[in-house]
């Protein structure tokens, strides 16, 4: 069986193609029409009883194969993801190029998954960032530093289908709480003296900074690998889907403790 053809940025970004045979398609949409039949009335039948061509001819084609599609896509492309061993963050952006009924279908697809990361010389940059600590300087002035000091000397990049991601998310949680005091996005930017789009990118920045901080801990994490105690783990009392969490926050914390100590 041939491998479907994939494309990886070393932002993270795959990208490859889904191919849909019309016998597929075809085989698909007369068991969704069968699905809707058992639901449709028609006049003169029984609900569920009506001729399929019937209840074709009384169906939203569109809609008809709108769940075609929700029934194919699933399996497609969690056959890519196994068959490459693709670790996605994020849900796939899906773009059709080819769905003309009695024809085999085309997707395009793509989706996010960890960049490659360098970090180059980390102990000596972030060592040199801290001689500029002052006296008189509290722990998240230490903090800041460190992290300019791995986002200025680490070399990644984000997909930008991650950064959309982290910024919708942003900008959502901003309106909600916006909106519990009755004020507009566009609102609180002119309050902030920005335009909305001024506010967005800001966002944007934002969420590209905190997800290359994120990926950049990461590394670390697999390169210095800090041991931690069941103690350690126990005291924060995590649940047994929340431990491999509570793993990953045990390794950051002794990393920046590491970091910080330089």
């Amino acid at each position: 069986m041939t491998k479907t053809a994939i494309v990886k940025k070393p932002d993270g970004t795959i990208s490859f193609e889904l191919n849909l045979s019309r016998e597929t398609i075809a085989t698909t949409y007369d068991q969704v029409l069968r699905e809707v039949a058992k639901t449709t009335s028609i006049k003169g039948f029984r609900p569920g009883k009506a001729p399929l061509p019937m209840v074709e001819g009384a169906s939203d084609k569109s809609q008809l194969y709108s769940h075609v599609l929700e029934h194919l896509l699933s399996p497609a492309y969690s056959a890519v993801i196994h068959e490459h061993q693709l670790v996605p963050l994020i849900e796939p952006k899906v773009t059709p190029k080819q769905m003309e009924i009695g024809k085999d279908w085309t997707l395009s697809v793509e989706v996010a998954t960890s960049p490659v990361v360098e970090l180059g010389a980390y102990k000596q940059y972030v060592k040199k960032a801290l001689t500029k600590l002052k006296k008189d300087s509290k722990q998240d002035d230490k903090l800041n530093l460190i992290f300019d000091a791995l986002l200025s000397g680490s070399k990644l990049e984000v997909s930008p289908l991650l950064i959309e991601e982290e910024t919708k998310s942003a900008l959502s949680r901003l309106a909600k709480q916006l909106s519990e005091l009755k004020l507009s996005v566009a609102e609180y930017a002119k309050s902030m003296k920005k335009t909305t789009d001024e506010l967005i990118s800001d966002y944007n920045k934002s969420a590209e900074a905190n997800l290359k901080l994120e990926f950049i801990l990461q590394k670390l994490i697999e390169v210095e690998k800090p041991p931690f105690t069941g103690t350690e783990l126990a005291t924060l009392k995590p649940t047994k889907e929340q431990e491999p969490y509570t793993k990953y926050i045990l390794q950051k914390r002794k990393v920046l403790d590491f970091l910080s100590a330089l």
